[in-house]
């Protein structure tokens, strides 16, 4: 009797620990979409009286069609009106805003007791925009000082050439900001077309995360989106983009750094629609990153750092970027080969479970909301939906995550890291250049 008492508290035990740590994961989140098409997403944290609040569109620079730039322009000039309008409302607090490939954001961390005005600000421009040539003017030649001073940095010019090597047919290849030949061309009827048609309704996510009651939230969201028009347009962007048969090699000396830098790209197939192929490769990613920073092979060749970084599912670039400084290393070449014999040895030999189970517990972390990473959090979430990711599967994936299929996940590693890099960018010492 008290063995099977024993066994019946451990069931227990066992069934309250999963039931806890899944409540850990997403309990608190919740997706609602008004009558037009606007989408509200909440995520509740008990740590703060600040909220963070984030009108999300999903339209980025890979929407342009003919002018590079309109994105980024577009919402320097949106980004203006609204702090403009915000602070005759005296809530206090700057909005900010960013543009990417895929979505362009606008967001303000302020008290819960602005959130109304907050709202009002965002829903009174969304639904009344507009503005001077005045107004472009002014934008127009703030980027191109960007531009500018952009081009005047090595590392900059690199990343750039890197990501039109590696998206040579794509808008993904492109300037975020354009460029300054068609930032010129840009007219401000441009800029009212592409408005008109990318900053729709079924495009828009309003993301509210903080410490207020989630019905009260919302109500506000409805109060001042509901009475906007109903509008929806395509998104027509998503595209699996080429792979190249072969490493292109970029090489630039510079006379900005005193070490070599190395970065090595691969393409990630467009996995969509591949989920378990997609959790697949991200696992293995996060195992390998581990093992490429532990292992000894880097003191050996006095590689000082290593990092990476990844398109988790092809949300955005849709590559994995491994960075490299070699300080002490006599020949760059030596570098490069370590390092891809070890990927390619990690491939072949594919990881153990030992080594899965900590990578999908560092990506259940990073899936789980805190109140200090509620940013991160809300703009991972807004990112993948940007791009087309349904809500239910991304707060269903850390459960996800937790039942992957090892073998897969080594099929996967073979499948991509048994080639060679897509792109291999270096940027070396001027000194360097004749020995």
């Amino acid at each position: 009797m008290l063995k099977l008492f024993r066994k019946l508290v451990i069931v227990l035990f066992f069934l309250f620990s999963q039931f806890v740590s899944f409540g850990q994961e997403y309990r608190n989140l919740h997706q609602e979409k008004l009558d037009n098409g606007v989408s509200v997403i909440f995520i509740e944290a008990n740590s703060s009286d600040m909220l963070l609040v984030m009108f999300c569109v999903s339209c980025g620079s890979t929407d342009e069609v003919e002018k590079e730039g309109l994105a980024n322009l577009l919402s320097k000039i949106y980004l203006k009106k609204l702090n403009d309008n915000g602070n005759t409302m005296h809530y206090g607090a700057e909005i900010n805003s960013y543009v990417g490939y895929d979505q362009s954001i606008y967001y303000v961390l302020a008290k819960k007791e602005n959130l109304d005005g907050i709202l009002k600000n965002f829903g009174q421009i969304y639904s009344n925009f507009s503005f001077s040539k005045e107004d472009m003017a002014i934008q127009k030649k703030l980027v191109e000082n960007n531009l500018l001073n952009k081009s005047q940095i090595d590392k900059n010019i690199m990343r750039k050439e890197s990501m039109r090597s590696l998206y040579w047919h794509s808008k993904y290849g492109s300037d975020i900001e354009g460029n300054l030949e068609s930032l010129k061309q840009i007219s401000a009827d441009d800029i009212r077309r592409f408005k008109e048609y990318n900053y729709a309704n079924n495009r828009i996510t309003i993301i509210i995360a903080g410490n207020i009651i989630k019905n009260d939230a919302i109500a506000l969201v409805k109060k001042h989106f509901s009475v906007c028009k109903k509008t929806s347009s395509d998104i027509v962007r998503m595209q699996e983009p080429s792979h190249h048969d072969s490493t292109i090699a970029l090489t630039r000396y510079s006379n900005q750094i005193s070490v070599p830098m190395i970065e090595m790209y691969w393409r990630i197939p467009n996995y969509r629609r591949e989920k378990d192929n997609a959790l697949a490769t991200e696992i293995f990613i996060n195992a390998m990153s581990d093992m490429l920073q532990k292992n000894l092979i880097f003191n050996q060749k006095k590689i000082a750092s290593i990092s990476i970084s990844y398109s988790s599912w092809n949300y955005d670039y849709g590559d994995l970027c491994i960075t490299l400084t070699a300080p002490n290393s006599e020949k760059t070449s030596d570098v490069i080969t370590a390092v891809l014999t070890e990927i390619k040895n990690i491939a072949c030999e594919g990881i153990t479970e030992e080594q899965a189970n900590q990578a999908v517990k560092k990506i259940v972390d990073s899936y789980r909301f805190v109140g200090h990473d509620m940013f991160d959090v809300a703009n991972q979430i807004s990112k993948k939906i940007a791009s087309g990711y349904d809500f239910d599967f991304l707060i269903g994936y850390p459960t996800f995550a937790k039942k992957y299929n090892l073998e897969k996940i080594n099929d996967q590693a073979k499948a991509i890291f048994r080639n060679d890099p897509s792109v291999i960018s270096t940027i070396l010492p001027e000194n360097t250049k004749n020995k």
